[in-house]
């Protein structure tokens, strides 16, 4: 990335040059902002977000700007400012006219909606999301969103229904999600396997809890991913405070502190 930067100050370069250095940078600085990201470095992933929004804008990169708006989005709902990732999603709509795309922004409008309690409109979004994602060809698709699939979609519906108080649906859909998640997205799948622990817990299932945590904990682990790791944490320690007596969630948190202590997370 450095190396790109520097060439787009320094060199000279014809038009239609710097429109592909300034997309490449776009794209490296978009990489970077989503591995510090799970790397829980949130200050840096913002200012790489924003070197990658400026660069698209300035490549006239509108699919790759969409995407880069997105997952400002996505980081805003994460770090509990759902109404400016909806605004933000407002925008980026605008910008990319391909279905997978829109299907993207759909689901992660869906999520900053369910966080607000607008049940009415996160039904709506999912459905925008799901018609969308039927439309779209991933082959055709821009390089951002190449990754988005039905298992993606039913992940962040589960997650929906969970902040929505509906853990039966929740549950269902997070099901579906896990049947079809590749087998290389462990980090996806350890997030997934933490929000049904969630969706168990909030149905009363203590032992399942127990045993998606437990799955999630060692999926995370293998990841190395602090965003993940840091969310099965809040689930130990947090969520399952009310059952603390019971002896599967002793011994998860026994099994857990082992596994954790020569991480340092």
């Amino acid at each position: 990335m450095r190396v790109t930067i520097n060439l787009l100050d320094s060199a000279r370069y014809s038009e239609p040059t710097g429109r592909r250095l300034r997309t490449v940078l776009a794209q490296a600085a978009q990489s970077a902002a989503w591995l510090h990201f799970d790397q829980g470095r949130q200050a840096s992933a913002q200012r790489h977000w924003r070197t990658a929004l400026h660069s698209a804008h300035s490549a006239d990169a509108r699919d790759l700007g969409a995407g880069v708006l997105s997952d400002l989005a996505y980081s805003a709902t994460w770090l509990g400012h759902p109404g400016e990732a909806v605004e933000i999603l407002s925008h980026a709509r605008t910008r990319t006219r391909h279905a997978t795309a829109r299907s993207l922004l759909d689901v992660r409008r869906a999520r900053a909606l369910a966080v607000l309690r607008d049940d009415v409109g996160t039904a709506r979004a999912l459905n925008d999301a799901e018609h969308q994602l039927e439309r779209g060809s991933v082959q055709s698709a821009p390089p951002w969103v190449s990754w988005m699939s039905s298992a993606d979609l039913a992940v962040d519906a589960g997650r929906c229904w969970l902040d929505l108080e509906d853990p039966r649906r929740a549950t269902a859909a997070l099901d579906e999600g896990l049947s079809l998640l590749a087998p290389e997205r462990e980090r996806t799948r350890a997030i997934m396997l933490t929000y049904r622990a969630h969706a168990a817990l909030a149905g009363r299932d203590v032992d399942a809890a127990v045993a998606d945590t437990r799955t999630a904990l060692d999926t995370a682990l293998g990841t190395g991913a602090s965003r993940c790791l840091g969310l099965v944490r809040s689930t130990l320690w947090d969520s399952f405070e009310p059952h603390r007596g019971e002896t599967a969630v002793q011994d998860l948190r026994s099994y857990a502190q082992q596994r954790l202590t020569p991480v340092r997370v």
